[in-house]
């Protein structure tokens, strides 16, 4: 078997990815690009992207029709349980981690549209929403956020998850400042609470009492780096910015995701830098798609093999969850071809890379299998 065939049949763990939901026809026909795309573009500029169309090539294999709007026509009648799982069937995922803040389908429900083994992740930020309108004061509201977070963990979830990036940015001030930011400033929050969290000082010292948490349950926290939706600012979530968090917290495993795209260089050397640093390779890939091979080489330029994790971060429809697995094999077996005729790896050692990356890393930092 070749170097290309071991990687092309390697099973993988998905280590951040969100469950698929029922979308209404209309959704389908009319709104189907703007899935292939981050940000608020309007579909008739998303299907101008080279994501989408490698998207109309994969319904193009699956359904009779020679325009995109008899594919689209094709796809919105599917029975979406069975469609999905086959899609996903068709990865050759053994474990997918979700994702429980998006979209509304909850992790368990997931189950029904998957016959991978679905582990969730718990999103915070919605959890101190929920709870301020309750809690007059930080104390209460962090002690019954503390104690969600240990319900959660005792439920059976694998990791916590922050979108911090989306609302004040990963440039977050040290345990002791956020604090007594978050004690000065929570009076002012809650009377002007509208149900969205953006006060960066209560956000902050969550965060911080979250990662305290995982620290002492031994789970990692995944932290939404690089690009993303129109509210996260594109230089705020620069993941240099998680310097002095990481080294407050070097008990706790942190999980930079999405590569930290386009500052990919940036989060391999943030990564390299921290031990308790790894790097998801999700988002980017499959959405920058003939940009995951250069993603691929970047990051191995410093990070090493055991602190990089596959991921899809494959969200409401299950088309994403094959463009992530195809991107993922092809490229990654492009790059440690690459390496291997350049003397860098032999092959053996490069197909331990491969299952390293594609499923190992997640099984461990996880504890998947106990």
């Amino acid at each position: 078997m070749t170097l290309r065939e071991t990687v092309a049949n390697i099973e993988l763990v998905d280590n951040h990815a969100h469950p698929v939901m029922e979308l209404s026809r209309e959704a389908i026909t009319e709104e189907f690009p703007t899935f292939f795309t981050e940000g608020d573009l309007p579909a008739d500029d998303a299907r101008h992207t080279v994501h989408y169309r490698r998207a109309l090539q994969l319904l193009g294999d699956r359904f009779d029709g020679e325009t995109e709007s008899e594919l689209l026509a094709a796809r919105a009648d599917v029975e979406l349980e069975r469609y999905s799982r086959d899609l996903i069937a068709e990865t050759d995922t053994e474990i997918i981690l979700a994702d429980d803040g998006f979209p509304e389908t909850t992790p368990e429900e997931f189950e029904a549209y998957t016959e991978a083994r679905v582990e969730p992740l718990l999103r915070l930020e919605p959890i101190v929403e929920e709870l301020i309108p309750d809690h007059d004061d930080i104390d209460s509201l962090i002690d019954a956020f503390e104690e969600r977070v240990e319900e959660a963990l005792d439920a059976g979830y694998v990791g916590l998850k922050s979108i911090i990036a989306y609302r004040s940015g990963l440039n977050v001030a040290p345990p002791s400042e956020a604090a007594a930011a978050a004690r000065s400033a929570y009076e002012d929050v809650r009377a002007d609470f509208d149900g969205r969290l953006e006060d960066a000082n209560v956000i902050e010292h969550c965060l911080h009492r979250a990662t305290d948490v995982a620290a002492d349950r031994d789970v990692p926290v995944q932290l939404h780096t690089g690009f993303g939706d129109r509210d996260a600012h594109p230089r705020y979530v620069d993941p240099t910015y998680l310097a002095d968090y990481l080294d407050a917290h070097l008990d706790t495993d942190m999980v930079l995701l999405h590569a930290g795209y386009p500052y990919v260089r940036a989060a391999g050397y943030v990564t390299s830098t921290f031990p308790n640093a790894y790097l998801d390779l999700s988002l980017a890939n499959p959405f920058v798609q003939h940009g995951v091979e250069p993603m691929f080489r970047q990051a191995l330029e410093t990070v090493p093999a055991t602190k990089l994790l596959y991921g899809s971060d494959a969200f409401t429809i299950p088309e994403l969850y094959v463009l992530a697995a195809e991107r993922a094999r092809e490229d990654l077996a492009s790059v440690l071809e690459e390496l291997v005729d350049d003397g860098y790896y032999t092959v053996d050692y490069a197909e331990d890379v491969a299952r390293t990356i594609l499923r190992e890393n997640a099984i461990e930092l996880y504890d998947l299998f106990e």
